[in-house]
């Protein structure tokens, strides 16, 4: 299953994170699930914070962060990105090989930038 996954629309993740929504029912049945748009087509980039950053994972750059985050939803198996250069592959690559940002950090990233509860 694909579907898009970021901290602009953050409804997928929310819900992943309590197990429900369509990701905890695809994971639930074994299914792979692929994380797309993960930097909302850029828009999450210019509009992330150094400090957004540092919250998700100390180091990372904000695009760094954004990514692991996508790829941190539980029940996600793959996140579908593209990049321009190689330098950008690699940044990407070196997010997505760090370990998974704890459940809880993501609830409150969430409860920050969309303090709502979808149902």
């Amino acid at each position: 299953m694909q579907l898009p996954v970021s901290l602009v629309e953050a409804d997928a993740l929310e819900l992943a994170l309590d197990g429900r929504g369509p990701i905890g029912e695809a994971a639930q049945r074994g299914w792979q699930v692929f994380a797309s748009a993960p930097l909302h087509g850029g828009e999450l980039v210019r509009a992330a914070t150094d400090e957004l950053a540092a919250l998700l994972r100390p180091g990372l750059s904000v695009t760094q962060a954004c990514l692991l985050a996508a790829a941190s939803c539980p029940g996600v198996t793959k996140v579908l990105l593209s990049a321009s250069t190689p330098a950008h592959w690699e940044a990407a690559r070196a997010a997505l090989d760090q370990a998974a940002i704890p459940p809880w950090t993501l609830r409150k990233v969430c409860d920050v930038l969309a303090p709502h509860h979808p149902g």
